[in-house]
């Protein structure tokens, strides 16, 4: 165990503390804009694909990593709640209220990274099997998907409240 952290690469442990930085800053209420909606999506999304092997049955790892993406995306519908959420001054985006979620999604989608990471180099054999191939591309997707699911979720309270009458 010790030996697989020394030969992290540096740049993880950047990627992970900003990804710690972030996810604690929305413990507490934080505004959020349309564009950070639609940064973060696309962004991983990309990553997601570009992460994909598909190099042994591309339709079926394409299929999965879909599925998987439509189920995630599902999942954030039922997780994120309109609870708490305001609409901000100039009404151009929203102000959440803290919570662990964010966080935990954020630490979920680098363990989801740093483990295929790490069976890549110790097991490149294991890992480039069909097997370990479609649950890269289902464990990615679903992940990836429970951001996308977010953003529409807050797309949609935001199109709400800004559409509600003020009075």
């Amino acid at each position: 165990m010790l030996n697989t952290l020394q030969n992290t690469p540096l740049w993880v442990y950047v990627v992970f503390l900003l990804l710690c930085y972030d996810g604690i800053k929305t413990l507490s209420p934080t505004r959020e804009g349309k564009t950070s909606w639609l940064i973060t999506p696309t962004i991983l999304l990309a990553w997601s694909l570009y992460s994909l092997n598909l190099t042994l049955n591309p339709p079926l790892t394409l299929t999965c990593w879909l599925i998987a993406v439509l189920v995630g995306s599902l999942a954030a519908l039922l997780i994120f709640t309109r609870k708490g959420i305001e609409l901000d001054d100039p009404q151009t985006g929203l102000i959440l209220p803290g919570s662990p979620k964010a966080l935990t999604l954020y630490l979920m989608l680098f363990s989801v990274n740093y483990y295929f990471g790490y069976q890549a180099e110790v097991y490149p054999e294991l890992s480039a099997t069909l097997q370990m191939v479609l649950f890269k591309a289902c464990a990615s997707g679903f992940a990836t998907g429970l951001f996308c699911g977010r953003t529409l979720k807050f797309y949609r309270v935001f199109q709400s409240l800004k559409s509600a009458p003020t009075g």
